[in-house]
């Protein structure tokens, strides 16, 4: 695999944490030294470094040379989802009140790319880039440091769930049903009602995801 020079200026635990986060590294995969080194083009120290890193960040679990996505509780995986549902909530609602026409614009170019994936032949990267863009979108259309950094925040924590609830039968139409809603209410500036799409929406989300949770891991 190469990796560009851009690519290898940027820290790697940020790089490795990104991967998490589309998908492109999943909970079935372990990330040992070697094997990421290989990966990103870098010696064994730096690894370790950023393994660490990744460590005290809460992100993975270490044993020795490898390490895995931390498994979380359904009590965990609740809580992050009524944070993230009050949080996309505000989101949308400082989005219908604050957004300008090239944040409409940047929603709508992010529902066209969704229009676009089919979900019985896309990968679930693909399908988590989608759903990040549209939300992306939507958290720079309400104008507000505060939310999108706490967006992000709270992002990496959903990242560090396995799988993805975009996989999940009859979820995908649905889920970009709702992100139509969402665009239709913040258009029509109708702060109440886009909030309230964008909670349900979260709410879908945390009972799959909560759904998923139960499942016995795979062997």
């Amino acid at each position: 695999m190469t990796v560009m020079g851009g690519e290898r200026r940027r820290p790697l635990h940020v790089r490795i944490s990104e991967d998490l986060l589309t998908g492109r590294l999943t909970a079935e995969d372990r990330l040992s030294e070697h094997a990421l080194s290989e990966r990103y083009g870098v010696s064994r120290t730096p690894v370790r470094e950023a393994l660490v890193r990744l460590e005290q960040d809460g992100l993975i679990e270490r044993r020795g040379t490898t390490a895995r996505l931390r498994e979380r509780s359904a009590e965990e995986i609740n809580d992050i989802y009524r944070a993230r549902t009050w949080l996309e909530r505000a989101i949308a609602e400082d989005a219908a009140q604050r957004c300008g026409e090239l944040d409409l614009l940047r929603m709508q170019d992010a529902l066209d790319a969704e229009d676009r994936l089919d979900p019985a032949t896309a990968t679930p990267e693909e399908l988590m880039a989608a759903n990040r863009a549209f939300h992306d979108a939507l958290a720079l259309a309400a104008h507000n440091a505060a939310l999108q950094d706490l967006q992000d925040r709270l992002t990496m924590q959903v990242a560090r769930l396995p799988a993805t609830t975009l996989s999940a039968p009859g979820r995908w139409a649905t889920a970009h049903q709702q992100h139509e809603e969402i665009l239709v209410h913040v258009r029509a500036g109708d702060a109440a009602a886009a909030g309230e799409m964008a909670r349900r929406h979260m709410a879908d989300a945390r009972d799959i995801r909560l759904a998923l949770s139960l499942r016995p891991p795979r062997r």
